[in-house]
């Protein structure tokens, strides 16, 4: 009885936190399983910004793609039944077509290309999504794409034949396929597991940590050893909630999130090398396209899909200037 009573003290005594204490409660959806890096850094900035606004603000996260796709997201999200989310390229372009700039096939070459263009461009995109109704809160990349199959791929004339994947009615990379002479089937990101199970299709692209994630590496032998594209990330919260908390609380969210978000695209491109390593080690086989010809294709096939996304994605000013942010960086290098 004494044991009892002690207890009954304790959960007196010691104050027990709930969503229903928290003034603003920020719902926040993301493709990335629960228990996976970006999760884990996710809850790490929940804490650290439930603590600094003293019990005020508090994230709900629904992981895992349980909110449904990108696009489904952000439909709930413009009817507030979701606040905040994490999202690709496919999803940040549904907002804002501009940013797909940063997705242009083999324009971008390495992470420090993508970090001198990103300090350049960012103030302007994240002025676009204002406009639209969205504060980014921070920049998390998923990485640069590969391109992982079930038969090899060695020269333009295999990469024809395989039955490729594309997200939906993703415009940029049926450019680029279109312009190869690959027929792409358009799926959703959650059915893609599904249709390489049943053969439907033979070809997927992605980071490696994301396809180890999604664990498309258990249905693909091979791995063209090729950075197809870059493919940033974003964290988007609605203007709609982020005006509503006062200022002091804003500038701590958005303090501690650039911290989390920067410390998640280290951890990312860490996590994508130690993939490419375990996926090397698993067996899968590391192809190259040899053929000088099909290498210049390619080259060629980038710019042409540049030139034919300006008016549909942005402007050609806009590709002009990360043409010139790319030349002065790596005339620097030189």
């Amino acid at each position: 009885m004494k044991k009892i009573f002690i207890v009954i003290l304790a959960l007196l005594v010691i104050p027990v936190f709930s969503f229903a204490e928290a003034k603003y409660v920020i719902k926040f959806a993301s493709v990335a399983p629960e228990g996976s890096t970006w999760m884990n850094v996710m809850q790490e900035l929940d804490e650290v910004i439930y603590e600094k606004t003293k019990g005020e603000v508090k994230f709900k996260f629904y992981p895992g793609g349980v909110s449904g796709d990108e696009k489904d997201v952000l439909k709930k999200m413009k009817i507030n039944q979701l606040h905040a989310a994490g999202f690709t390229s496919q999803g940040l372009g549904e907002v804002v077509p501009e940013v797909r700039i940063l997705n242009i096939p083999l324009i971008i070459n390495n992470e420090k290309e993508i970090d001198y263009v990103l300090e350049k461009m960012t103030p302007y995109f994240e002025k676009q999504f204002e406009k639209k109704g969205f504060i980014v809160l921070g920049w998390p990349e998923v990485g640069f794409a590969y391109i992982f199959s079930k038969q090899k791929i060695d020269s333009i004339d295999a990469f024809r034949k395989i039955k490729m994947w594309i997200w939906g009615e993703d415009v940029l990379v049926n450019t680029l396929f279109k312009e190869l002479g690959v027929v792409p089937i358009p799926l959703s990101l959650i059915d893609v597991m599904q249709a390489l199970q049943t053969g439907m299709i033979e070809g997927v692209y992605g980071s490696p940590l994301s396809a180890v994630a999604m664990q498309w590496q258990t249905m693909t032998k091979y791995i063209l050893n090729m950075r197809i594209a870059y493919v940033p990330g974003g964290v988007l919260i609605n203007k709609s909630i982020w005006v509503k908390m006062p200022e002091n609380f804003r500038k701590i969210i958005m303090e501690e999130s650039r911290k989390a978000f920067n410390k998640l695209t280290e951890l990312s491109r860490k996590e994508n090398n130690d993939a490419l390593n375990v996926l090397k080690k698993s067996g899968i086989v590391f192809t190259d396209i040899a053929n000088k010809q099909d290498l210049k294709t390619f080259a060629d096939v980038s710019e042409k899909t540049a030139n034919q996304l300006v008016g549909k994605f942005y402007t050609k000013e806009l590709l002009n200037e990360l043409k010139k942010h790319l030349s002065d960086f790596r005339s620097k290098g030189k």
